[in-house]
This record gives C-alpha cells, sequence and structure tokens, in this order.
C-alpha cells in the first residue's frame, strides 16, 4: 500500500479516478444511447398469428387493419390490436385488399380462390382459378377485382365475380394494383421480366415501363398519377404514371417484398428481406427504418399516413402509431444529443486536469519543459520565416476544406447510414456487408479487372511503339511534325470522344453498321452496346489504335533523356534496334512505366465518365464498374453510406496497388542511387 501512495500521488490518483469516472460515465450513457437507439420506435401493438405474416391492409383513417397469414387466416383488427372479425380459408393467404372504409375485402389464397368479403367477414361470391392466386386487389368504389395467379396469369373480375378479362403472360407475376373506376378504371401490374403495365378496363394496354429486376410489390395513388415498385433487387422506384418514366430509386437492403403508399404518395413504406422496414418521403428520401425480427413480407400505410402495419416471417404483424414513432425518433436523437454533450464535457473535463497538472505540479511542469523542446524549436523556426508560411496558409486552407476534409468525411460516413443535412447513424461494418451481398457491386470487379489489365497493355504498347518510332525519326522537322500530330487529339475534351464512338456504334445509323451492310454483311450488324456479350468490349475498342497522347510524351521524354553515348556506345557493340530497345531503353524507361501504371490503374479503378456516357452500366451488369455504383448508391438511392463504403474499398484498393507498384518496380537507376 505504502509503495502505491509513492508511486501514485495524491494529486495523480484524483486525477486518474475523475478521468475513470468520467469516461465510465461516457461509456455507460453511449451504450443507454445505442440500446434505446436499437429498438423499434412507436410500436403500439403487435398481432399474433399462427404463420407468416404475407399479406396486410389498411383502411383510409387506419381503423380497420386486414392481416392475412400463412395459417389460412384473415384477420380483422382496429387500431389497438383488438379483433374484429376473422375468415378462413382452406390454404394460405397470400393477398389482401381492403376498400378504404373497411367495407369491403378482397382476400387471394393459396387454395387457388379469390374471395369478396363485406364488412363482417361473410363471402359474398368467390371465383377458382386453376392455380393458387397471390395478389389482388380492391378499388375504392368496388367497379372490378383484379388478382394474380401462378399460373402466369391475372384475372380482372366484375364486382360480382364474373370474368371480365383474362391475361396470359407467360411469366411469374406477383404484383398488381388498380385505380380509377367505372369505366375508367386502370389496372397496373408488375412481372417477372421487369415490366410495369398499365391496362384499360377492357384489357387493352396504355403504357409500359421497364424496371431492371422482377417486380414483386406495386402500390399507385387513386388517379393513377404516381406508381411505386418493389423489385427482386432491392430497389423502391417511383413511377411517373402518365409517361413510365423512373423518377427515382432508393435501394434497401435487400429484396423488397412489399409496397405501400399514402393518398398523396408524400410517404411511402416499403418491407424487404433483410428484417426492415424503410418509410420513405415523396422524394425517395428516408425518415426511419424499422428493424424487425424476422424478413419483412407484407406492408400497409393508412391514407393519411398516420398508421403503419409490417407484417413478417416471425407471424407477427406490427401495427404502429407513426405520431409515436416520430416522437421516439425525437426521443432518440435528443438522447444522442445528450450523450456528444457528455462525452464534450467529460473531454474539456481531462483538458483542464491535464492542464492543471502540467501547470501547477513540479512534475507537471518538468514533463511540459521536456516534452515541448522540439515544438517550440519547431514555433521559433515558423516564426522566423512566417512571411513563406502566410503565403501558402490559403492554398493549404483550400486543400484541408476542398480535399482532405471531404476524403475524410467519406472514410467516416462509410460506417453509417447517412442522409445529409438530415441524419446520420452509426452502423458498423453494415455497409460492407451489404455490398457483399449487392450483385451489381460484385459483378463490376469482373469488368475492373478486366478494364485494369486491358489500360496496362494499351499504355505499353501502342505509345510506346509509336514513341520509339518518332525517335528513331532522324529529320528534326518530319519529327516535330509527327509528334505534333499526335499530341493534338490532346486537346479534344474525352466526353467528345465518347459521343463521337457512340454515334459510330448506333445501331441504326452508326459507321459500323452501315459499313457492314455497304458490304453486304447485314447479318453481322449488332446492337453494340446492348449486346452482353459484345458491349464491353465495344467500349474497350473506344479510341483505337490507343495512341495516348499523354503516354507518348512521358516515353518520348524519357527517350530524349537518355545519353547519346549510350547509343553510340551500343552501335560499337554491334546491337541491333531490337536488343538496344530490349537492354537500353526499356531498363532506362521503368520510372517512366511506373508512373504510367500508377496512373493507368487508378484511371482504370476509377473508370466512370466512359461506362456512365456509352451503357450506364448495361444490358444487365454486363458493363458495371464499382465507381458507377457509387454514383448510382449515392445519386439515385441515396444512400450516401454504402457510395461512402464503395469509396473506401476503391481506396484500399488503389493504395495496395499504388504500393505494390512502388515496392517491386525500381529501375537500375535507382537502385545505384
Amino acid at each position: 500500500m505504502v509503495s502505491l501512495m509513492k508511486i501514485f500521488p495524491r494529486w495523480r490518483r484524483t486525477f486518474l479516478l475523475l478521468t475513470c469516472l468520467l469516461l465510465g460515465v461516457a461509456l455507460v450513457a453511449s451504450l443507454a444511447a445505442a440500446s434505446a437507439s436499437a429498438q423499434t420506435g412507436g410500436i403500439s401493438t403487435e398481432v399474433v398469428t399462427g404463420g407468416w405474416v404475407q399479406a396486410a391492409s389498411v383502411t383510409a383513417n387506419g381503423s380497420h387493419i386486414v392481416i392475412g397469414a400463412r395459417d389460412n387466416i384473415v384477420r380483422v383488427v382496429d387500431a389497438a390490436g383488438q379483433p374484429l372479425w376473422e375468415f378462413t380459408a382452406a390454404n394460405s393467404i397470400l393477398g389482401v385488399d381492403t376498400t378504404s372504409d373497411g367495407a369491403w375485402t378482397v382476400v387471394a389464397s393459396e387454395d387457388r380462390n379469390v374471395y369478396l368479403l363485406d364488412a363482417g367477414g361473410a363471402a359474398q361470391w368467390q371465383y377458382r382459378a386453376g392455380q393458387a392466386m397471390n395478389g389482388s386487389q380492391y378499388p375504392a368504389y368496388g367497379s372490378i377485382v383484379a388478382a394474380t395467379s401462378d399460373d402466369r396469369s391475372f384475372y380482372v373480375l366484375d364486382g360480382s365475380g364474373n370474368l371480365v378479362w383474362r391475361e396470359v403472360l407467360g411469366i411469374d407475376v406477383r404484383a398488381v394494383a388498380i385505380y380509377g373506376t367505372g369505366e375508367r378504371a386502370r389496372v397496373v401490374t408488375g412481372s417477372d421480366d421487369g415490366y410495369v403495365t398499365i391496362y384499360n378496363r377492357d384489357g387493352g394496354t396504355l403504357l409500359t415501363s421497364r424496371l431492371d429486376y422482377d417486380v414483386q410489390s406495386l402500390a399507385v395513388t387513386a388517379n393513377g398519377r404516381w406508381i411505386v415498385a418493389g423489385t427482386s433487387d432491392g430497389l423502391v422506384s417511383l413511377v411517373d404514371g402518365s409517361n413510365g418514366r423512373v423518377v427515382w430509386g432508393y435501394k434497401a437492403g435487400g429484396e423488397v417484398t412489399s409496397v405501400a403508399m399514402t393518398a398523396d404518395a408524400k410517404t411511402i413504406l416499403a418491407g424487404s428481406r433483410d428484417k426492415k422496414a424503410y418509410l420513405l418521403d415523396g422524394d425517395g428520401k428516408l425518415l426511419q427504418t424499422f428493424p424487425m425480427q424476422s424478413e419483412v413480407l407484407a406492408t400497409a400505410i393508412s391514407g393519411d399516413g398516420a398508421v403503419l402495419v409490417i407484417g413478417s416471417a416471425n407471424n407477427r404483424a406490427v401495427l404502429i402509431d407513426r405520431h409515436a414513432a416520430e416522437a421516439s425518433h425525437t426521443q432518440a436523437q435528443a438522447r444522442g444529443r445528450l450523450i456528444n454533450s457528455i462525452l464534450l464535457a467529460s473531454l474539456i473535463v481531462i483538458i483542464a486536469a491535464a492542464v492543471v497538472y502540467l501547470h501547477r505540479t513540479p512534475t507537471g511542469r518538468r514533463v511540459w519543459r521536456q516534452g515541448t523542446v522540439r515544438p517550440r524549436g519547431l514555433l521559433r523556426s515558423m516564426w522566423r520565416e512566417r512571411i513563406a508560411y502566410l503565403m501558402i496558409f490559403p492554398t493549404l486552407a483550400l486543400l484541408l476544406t476542398f480535399n482532405y476534409y471531404p476524403a475524410f468525411s467519406g472514410l467516416f460516413h462509410a460506417f453509417t447510414e447517412w442522409s445529409p443535412g438530415v441524419r446520420t447513424e452509426w452502423v458498423g461494418f453494415a455497409n460492407f456487408k451489404f455490398l457483399l451481398t449487392d450483385r451489381f457491386f460484385l459483378s463490376s470487379f469482373r469488368n475492373t479487372v478486366i478494364l485494369v489489365i486491358v489500360a496496362i497493355l494499351k499504355t505499353l504498347t501502342m505509345p510506346l511503339l509509336v514513341a520509339e518510332l518518332i525517335f528513331a525519326i532522324r529529320h528534326n522537322k518530319a519529327r516535330y511534325w509527327l509528334r505534333t500530330l499526335f499530341i493534338v487529339p490532346l486537346i479534344l475534351p474525352l466526353v467528345v470522344e465518347i459521343l463521337l464512338w457512340n454515334n459510330m456504334y448506333d445501331p441504326t445509323i452508326g459507321l459500323f453498321n452501315q459499313t457492314l451492310i455497304a458490304l453486304g454483311r447485314a447479318d453481322w450488324t449488332r446492337a453494340w452496346y446492348g449486346d452482353e456479350r459484345l458491349a464491353l468490349g465495344s467500349i474497350i475498342f473506344i479510341g483505337f489504335p490507343w495512341v495516348s497522347a499523354f503516354a507518348l510524351l512521358v516515353f518520348y521524354g524519357g527517350l530524349i533523356s537518355i545519353s547519346e553515348e549510350i547509343f553510340d556506345a551500343s552501335k560499337v557493340d554491334g546491337a541491333s534496334g531490337f536488343r538496344r530497345f530490349l537492354h537500353i531503353d526499356l531498363p532506362m524507361l521503368i520510372g517512366q512505366i511506373k508512373l504510367l501504371l500508377i496512373l493507368n490503374f487508378i484511371n482504370a479503378v476509377q473508370t466512370f465518365e466512359l461506362i456512365y456516357l456509352t451503357t450506364g452500366g448495361g444490358p444487365g451488369s454486363a458493363t458495371y464498374t464499382p465507381a458507377l455504383e457509387l454514383y448510382y448508391q449515392a445519386m439515385r438511392m441515396h444512400k450516401m453510406g454504402v457510395a461512402s463504403a464503395i469509396g473506401m474499398v476503391l481506396f484500399v484498393i488503389i493504395m495496395a496497388g499504388t504500393i505494390v507498384n512502388m515496392r517491386f518496380m525500381r529501375s537500375s537507376i535507382e537502385y545505384e542511387a
């Protein structure tokens, strides 16, 4: 005990105890905040079923909630979760929809039937198909009923259950919605080929819109102006019902199984197999995430957006009072601010205690004097050269603000769910786990490896060959003009060059197809960017014969810097041109080759504008690159955290490639130095 007292004097023990106490308080508060934020705020009640909740619907005011489950039962409860009535089918319930006032409910069941139920749950009629019914819709005024089936078709029935028409698509169709009334009723379907199609009451096709993946769920406003679609790639898309244009897309963490929308399309609820439900605003920005214990299979939202229903594979439907959820979210933010305040106060106290220790105790003053010898010397040196530092300070400030700060901000936000100006939530490695399941991101690396190899080959072949040929010309004027002719294209913007090649690849009026037609080989014409087998090769061919003006200048500059004495000595030794190239030129150009390898490696890994201006990553994922996926995640899907994670992955890859290049590529000149 005596020895401890000697080792830790009273002031030091006090400082250590104070520091540990403050850190302990901050740690406990942080854990409490994390535990609170992990809970789903605003859950008003849970409805427990005997099987997966696979369908849900809610009235306009949220007073009646319809829940369809795998236990064959349709349950109707009030906003408090109290049962109102039940209906039992012969097999699992796969689709439900209710009118805005709850007077009628339509049910699609795996028993191959579509049922129309009244306000008390009594069946008014049923229609039987050849295979299981997997989705159903009933408009507000009950003019028609639409249902999808596993027989790869959908059925449109009148209010009495009579078949009006049937469309056989020959491909799975799981999503259906209806808007309009009477003769102006419209049916919207979504199928596994990615098409969202609008039909009139008589079955005529009015509009089609193509999404990239299977359409799993649809929701539409009463006037048909807006359509929300959920697809198997995890994308929630808002489609303009007037022209089929995709307005925006939000990328969930897994396949989107269900979507729902308020009457004014200003709030959207989407369920995903990543065990989360996402609440979005009308612009596709994330408002709140509701984590569940299992895959979310069904969602519904009242017309005014006050009541949310989330059904999942753990046999439960969660009824959420949105106002309570927003209040809970606000409380969580307040707790977060409190924790930040505690941490800041703790840091201030620790700094103050350290200052007192360094200036008020003999040991502290001795430590301060010994530890500040070098910094004080540096400060004196900076003061002597203060004019130079003042002149460089503006440039340094701009670099820190516009270069280093965004870079370090991206590294931090790679571990967050980030909506700039709205919310930043720490999620750890969740973004990186998502990337491991993102088909586009994973397939893009295959393309990147190809682009890196091709870029290196292009750099080390044609520019070096042309530089050697120009260097071999002894006539100074001829050498000058040839060099100039190869350098002039450098002033042409890359965008212009890409657009010119796009015209040449045009399948209708492009130079390549027109040349083939003129040669009598019309059967060889192709949609060069539209064929998965040719798209990447077509992009690689852009710029043929690939004489990069920058690489040419670097190689030519390296050649003219080689001493003439070396060349004269090689001639005396009887070296041929090829032997001179292998044993003199290449070894002396290793520095230039290293520079071009690094620059081309970085450019190839970061390839964006070339792909974006040609194929946009398509067809499918045939030409996707990580940088393109970064852009789409950030600008189209508003997932800035995921985009930052992609940026961090690219940073690590580029850093590793650069280190390998610098480590293992050494020229004889460098070794001599």
